[in-house]
């Protein structure tokens, strides 16, 4: 790791903040994109400094924003932007803090582990938490919840270990670090972008930024009433997994109508961690539209990069896609649909 590029990335992001007032603030809407923004709210405040709007966010949105919307200046958390889709914000001061693969970019102010050569899997609230660390130190509960939800606990389990002592939080065995009361609060605060979209994802980082503990979290009933019908859905999901759900090998395709398209992310994830399918890659097509299909694909416990093989498949049809080695997303046309199931299992053949 070069310490000498991670000090520079830290200090261009923290100089950006310092320079500029009145930011928005683009937060991908999952449970780590909604606590990086809560982390990055705090530390603006500490050092006097203003949100003038919040944009919850997911991977196709880009390209659909009116950039006169927003202020000049704008900082985007733990959401993946490609570098065709740079020109879009030429008129803005831009700050990136993000985990996922490098873009090549004329930027200033991007924070991004892969650069400095940290290949730890770092959730974004932790590099957010990290950065900010002597405006926002005893935020750290918070930032322990954003990573165990975005399955960051293994790799960072020491930092997970040091907070749940601190807290007297009781940690169960899970190798994920999920089995506590962080995973717990990392459900509850996802669960409302299941159930209410991007309303959701904005309620609960209001939930976020006016929380003090993480007992006021677990306590609150907003987040305890999403979190209900949320599970309550997804036990019924999880059956029809189980019984339409076609295998190949390692390989399970699944197929969710537009209707229940908000439950894909966490169904895939929460059935990625499961005995049964641990070890194996399940991939989710959820009907966003007439022509669009949503990809959500989880690898977990599988030698495999997610994103090679979608990029190798996208030369062939029509896609875009990334994010992880082991957790990715994108979209395909719907025609392409049986036609991306051949080349996705063509690439998977390898694997043992």
């Amino acid at each position: 790791m070069d310490e000498t590029k991670k000090a520079e990335s830290i200090n261009n992001v923290r100089d950006f903040v310092s320079k500029y007032n009145d930011f928005t603030v683009f937060y991908h809407l999952d449970t780590d994109g909604i606590i990086s923004a809560a982390l990055l709210t705090a530390a603006l405040k500490k050092m006097n400094k203003g949100v003038y709007y919040y944009r919850p966010t997911n991977y196709e949105d880009y390209d659909k924003m009116d950039m006169q919307e927003y202020s000049k200046n704008i900082v985007i958390c733990d959401m993946q932007i490609r570098e065709d889709q740079l020109p879009l914000f030429k008129e803005k001061n831009l700050c990136i803090i993000d985990h996922h693969q490098i873009i090549n970019a004329d930027l200033l102010a991007y924070a991004n582990p892969k650069i400095w050569g940290d290949e730890t899997y770092t959730p974004c609230s932790l590099l957010v938490y990290q950065i900010f660390r002597e405006e926002i130190k005893e935020l750290d509960w918070a930032s322990a919840i954003g990573l165990v939800g975005d399955s960051g606990g293994k790799e960072n389990s020491k930092f997970v270990e040091e907070t749940a002592e601190k807290y007297a939080i009781k940690l169960g065995k899970d190798e994920f670090m999920y089995d506590n009361d962080f995973g717990k609060a990392a459900g509850m605060v996802g669960a409302m972008t299941t159930l209410y979209s991007r309303e959701g994802a904005d309620e609960a980082l209001g939930i976020l930024i006016n929380s003090n503990s993480i007992k006021e979290v677990l306590n609150n009933q907003k987040l305890v009433f999403a979190d209900k019908k949320v599970r309550e859905e997804l036990e019924k999901l999880k059956m029809d997994f189980k019984e339409n759900a076609q295998r190949f090998g390692k390989v399970y395709f699944y197929e969710l109508g537009q209707k229940k398209k908000r439950y894909s992310s966490t169904l895939v994830t929460e059935l990625s961690f499961d005995k049964e399918y641990y070890g194996n890659v399940l991939v989710f097509m959820t009907d966003i539209n007439a022509r669009i299909l949503r990809l959500n694909l989880r690898a977990n416990g599988v030698d495999i990069k997610l994103p090679v093989m979608l990029n190798s498949i996208f030369k062939q049809i029509k896609g875009n896609g990334g994010g992880h080695d082991k957790a990715s997303g994108g979209s395909i046309d719907r025609k392409d649909k049986e036609k991306f199931k051949r080349l996705f299992l063509e690439e998977a053949k390898d694997l043992k």
